[in-house]
């Protein structure tokens, strides 16, 4: 192999990767904003939650730390391809399953259904500077109440 075939194969070896990571602006740990927050039909918890997006092969790694407005820990991870296929996420209270579709750079799309059944739909928004997180949410609490979240995100 010459020294130009070498090039164009490291080129096509490495492109991928850094395309992934430079184009992938949900990646990161992310803290509520509860002043910029709603949540209808509330309450709205008083301690600000964690979000943190880890770019795996072929998906994302997605861990929460919340606490509800009633003081309740909920602390649950999953990981998924973006391929739209669900996939498991024990211990989330928006479903037993999860999917995620990518529409562009900064947004994406989350599927949770329990039992098959869809109990929430969410889109994540990345600013175009990268430094915000808005994941606008609808679904059927636990109380059997429909749902409408803005949830803003800090980048830390």
């Amino acid at each position: 192999m010459n020294r130009r075939d070498a090039c164009i194969a490291v080129a096509l070896m490495v492109s991928p990767v850094s395309f992934f990571g430079a184009e992938n602006r949900r990646v990161g740990t992310w803290k509520v904003n509860l002043d910029k927050s709603t949540y209808s039909p509330g309450p709205k918890p008083t301690i600000a939650g964690t979000l943190r997006i880890e770019a795996v092969p072929d998906g994302e790694k997605v861990s929460v730390d919340n606490v509800s407005a009633d003081g309740k820990l909920t602390k649950y991870s999953y990981t998924s391809t973006t391929d739209g296929n669900p996939y498991s996420t024990a211990g989330s209270p928006y479903g037993d399953m999860a999917s995620t579709k990518i529409i562009d750079a900064g947004t994406s799309e989350m599927t949770y259904t329990t039992k098959g059944k869809v109990t929430r739909r969410a889109r994540r928004t990345v600013s175009a500077d990268g430094k915000t997180l808005t994941i606008v949410s609808t679904g059927v609490n636990a109380n059997g109440e429909k749902y409408k979240n803005t949830v803003v995100y800090d980048k830390q």
